[in-house]
């Protein structure tokens, strides 16, 4: 079975704030509120002979919301759990752990999988299968007179993209109107970019300034990372066309002066300082900018200051729940990461959740705890802010090789910090709170019921 891929359109499946996603006696108080402050300021600004409040209403006026769908797309080639695993390594550029540096080594001297069918004469494998079908999620930005499919990602702060001033062999199997086309803007003198991985992997090109649309704003002079060269790792993903940093701009890369994300320039123009992630397990998900959608979670919104120091979404846990047992108290710092596949954390956690998975093992071969398919996953849940927060055992059943399935939380071995990826995120409405009086948040809530299936959308590999 294929793995799937989200694509978050820009021009479809856009709708705006509605009044009726509060409770009813809010959203009378709200609306009492707004006409008292049009009429108060209104007052005073004729009163004082001054526009500047009648000012200030239209720029509230101005400003704009949206919501963007999930819409499913088949991926025939899945990443397996040991790619998965050395991707993150590589993304924050730490060591690989011995186990899975050997696991590398033994994944390459195995046939490759044209070698190991039969007619090959080879062994016969059985190939892995997506069990949430959900790993990788992708917006549609338009990016100058370009609609691209980029990756999200609240783990970094870069926008960079497929561009024309790559070698044609990198841009192979790619259709040209998903390569930005650098004719378009208007080059950043003496500005170029750089990331780099453990593998030496990565990506480096020069700076430009162009318009980037998504849902409802535009940005005119946005900064974009053109690519002039990428590595395998990113030119063999023909459904990936770069990448949309959402992490705070100190994380940014571009050389000598950093460069603000698009969300950075895009919060002025929004209702609130914020957007909301919902990404769901067979089911339509959504990011949301500039308000909260009541209506998208249950329950109250668990709330964690964030630091922030280094740029990450970071957030701190006291404590952890499986199942039904007691709480074990820990100390880990965690950062909400949209561009992880995977969930990382302490070996302590890790290692007492799959005690209570019946059958489960941590596999030398594979880099990583797995499990029998037919067991039963435990709820597992983390103290935050002094209250639970609960993700759902089903999330745990990251793929499948025959009745073997991989485990979606794995350890953090020599990390900096945790990294809640997708597999903590779905089925949780996570919101990203950007400094409001100098405090920057996180807020966590169940999320409410999705629609069944998403729409399904069938692309070459």
């Amino acid at each position: 079975s294929a793995e799937k891929v989200y694509l978050f359109p820009v021009k479809a499946h856009i709708t705006h704030a509605p009044m009726s996603v509060l409770p009813k006696w809010q959203g009378a108080l709200l609306y009492l509120v707004t006409l008292l402050s049009v009429f108060g300021l209104a007052f005073l600004g004729l009163v004082n002979g001054s526009p500047t409040s009648l000012e200030a209403l239209d720029q509230l006026a101005q400003k704009k919301t949206f919501s963007l769908e999930t819409i499913e797309v088949d991926r025939k080639v899945p990443r397996t759990l040991l790619d998965e695993i050395t991707h993150t390594y590589m993304k924050y550029n730490v060591e690989l752990p011995a186990y899975v540096k050997a696991a590398s080594r033994i994944a390459q001297d195995e046939p490759s999988e044209a070698d190991e069918s039969p007619a090959g004469g080879g062994k016969a494998t059985t190939p892995a299968k997506s069990i949430g079908g959900d790993k990788e999620y992708l917006i549609s930005v338009q990016v100058g007179s370009h609609n691209l499919t980029l990756d999200p990602d609240t783990g970094s702060a870069d926008l960079w993209v497929m561009s024309t001033l790559q070698p044609s062999t990198e841009r192979t199997g790619r259709p040209q109107n998903r390569v930005y086309d650098i004719a378009g803007g208007k080059i950043m003198d003496g500005h170029s970019w750089t990331i780099r991985y453990g593998d030496r992997s990565g990506a480096n090109g020069k700076v430009y300034q162009d318009k980037v649309s998504i849902g409802e704003i535009t940005v005119p002079n946005q900064a974009v990372e053109a690519a002039s060269t990428v590595s395998k790792t990113f030119s063999k993903d023909p459904l990936n066309d770069g990448l949309l940093g959402l992490a705070f701009g100190k994380l940014n890369t571009i050389k000598p002066s950093k460069q603000p994300t698009w969300f950075e320039n895009a919060k002025p123009k929004l209702l609130m300082p914020l957007f909301t992630v919902s990404l769901k397990r067979r089911a339509v998900g959504s990011y949301d900018f500039g308000y909260i959608d009541k209506s998208k979670y249950t329950g109250e919104i668990v709330w964690a200051n964030v630091k922030g120091a280094k740029g990450f979404w970071d957030f701190p846990v006291t404590g952890f729940t499986v199942g039904g047992g007691q709480e074990v108290p820990i100390a880990l710092n965690a950062i909400a990461d949209t561009g992880s596949s995977l969930w990382y954390a302490p070996a302590k956690m890790v290692d007492a959740y799959y005690a209570k998975v019946p059958g489960a093992t941590f596999s030398q071969l594979a880099g990583g705890w797995n499990f029998p398919c037919s067991a039963k996953l435990p709820d597992i849940s983390l103290t935050v802010s002094g209250k639970k927060v609960t993700v759902p055992g089903g999330n745990m059943n990251y793929q499948s090789i025959g009745t073997t399935c991989m485990g979606g939380l794995q350890r953090d071995t020599g990390m900096p910090f945790s990294i809640a990826g997708d597999v903590f995120l779905k089925n949780l409405f996570v919101v990203f709170e950007h400094p409001v009086s100098g405090q920057a948040r996180l807020g966590f809530a169940s999320a409410a019921k999705g629609r069944a299936e998403p729409k399904v959308v069938k692309t070459a590999p």
